[in-house]
């Protein structure tokens, strides 16, 4: 499962339970972006990987059998 952010410097809320908060390269498959460990993080990065339109989504650490 996979929820965009449309744009990060508005969002409110938290991270949902079962998912990772994930930066990716826009255009780019979410699945190979790096997780981030909490909003405190954005913007930290996308300098070091050199991460030019970063987009930003939840995704679902479990499988569709519900095993992690």
């Amino acid at each position: 499962m996979r929820i965009d952010i449309e744009n990060i410097n508005t969002f409110q809320g938290c991270i949902p339970s079962g998912c990772d908060l994930v930066v990716y390269e826009k255009g780019t498959d979410p699945q190979d972006g790096f997780v981030l460990y909490g909003f405190d993080e954005v913007g930290e990065l996308e300098d070091i990987f050199d991460i030019k339109k970063p987009k930003y989504c939840f995704l679902s650490t479990t499988t569709e059998e519900g095993k992690q």
